[in-house]
This record gives C-alpha cells, sequence and structure tokens, in this order.
C-alpha cells in the first residue's frame, strides 16, 4: 500500500507545479519505492514456495485416499465405477486443491485490502471514493449469476 503512495509523491516532484517537494524527499520517494519492491520479491518468493508445497501435499494426500479407496471397492461398486471417473479424479479434480490453496487467503485479504484502499482513497479523493467502491461491490452478485445464464444463452445460439 506504500509503494503507490511513494510513486505519487515521487510523480508529483516531476510537475510543473511542484513547489513543496526538494531534491532530498524525491530521492527519499525513489528509496522508498525500491525498497517496497525489494520487500515484496524477498517477502512472496518464500511465501509462494511454501503454499505451492503445501499444495503438493495436498494433492498427493487426495491421490492417496483416492488410490487406497479404489483398492477396497466391492464388486458391485467396482462395476459401477469407471476407471474414466477414477482418471479424471486423479488428473482433473485433485488438481483443484494446488489452486485453491493459492488463492485460499484472498478470502480475507480482499476485503481487509478494500477497507485500506478505501480509507486511502477517501483521503485523496473524498466521498467519491466511497461511492466508487459501493458501484464495484454492488456488482459483485451480479458476477457470480452471469456465467451460468451467459452459458445457457451461449448453447442456444
Amino acid at each position: 500500500a506504500s509503494q503507490p503512495l511513494f510513486l505519487g509523491r515521487l510523480i508529483q516532484y516531476f510537475s510543473p507545479s511542484n513547489e513543496n517537494i526538494t531534491l532530498e524527499q524525491a530521492y527519499f520517494y525513489a528509496l522508498g519505492v525500491i525498497l517496497c519492491s525489494t520487500i515484496n520479491v524477498f517477502a512472496i518468493h518464500p511465501y509462494m514456495m511454501a503454499i505451492f508445497h503445501m499444495g503438493m501435499k495436498i494433492r498427493v494426500a487426495c491421490c492417496s485416499l483416492i488410490y487406497r479407496k479404489s483398492l477396497r471397492l466391492s464388486k458391485t461398486a467396482l462395476g459401477q465405477t469407471t476407471a474414466g471417473q477414477v482418471v479424471n479424479l486423479l488428473s482433473n479434480d485433485v488438481s483443484r486443491f494446488d489452486i485453491c490453496v493459492i488463492f485460499i487467503h484472498y478470502l480475507w485479504l480482499g476485503p481487509l485490502e478494500t477497507v485500506v484502499a478505501t480509507y486511502f482513497m477517501w483521503n485523496e479523493v473524498g466521498v467519491s471514493a466511497v461511492i466508487g467502491v459501493a458501484a464495484l461491490l454492488m456488482f459483485i452478485p451480479l458476477q457470480g449469476d452471469s456465467p451460468p445464464h451467459y452459458l445457457y444463452s451461449a448453447g442456444r445460439v
């Protein structure tokens, strides 16, 4: 959240109407942009490595559970289950756990970032920021319903 603020002040230094930002402050803002990028790189890489590792562990555990369950199926259940269903479970469905682990943190991070960004926009723009965020939040339920409707109408064409 601080990198855009540093970048905004740095750009303000180069504007023709600049009167209150000195050269030393511009260097400070440029250093802030560089440090934010560097910290981001050194913080995100180990996090993503750990998340991918956890997702892989979950995928392997689910594949192991499916394999063990397939070995313990009764003869009637084996007759009802095709090999394609098991292959589909092992190849497509289990891989969704990898993706889920990557994006699960956005369930709590998204609302928090929305509140923080709205606060910063409120300081810069005023009431218009809250109206804009409210308009964006009103479209969230519509996005969840539109894909099935779109697929249904696209199938008729």
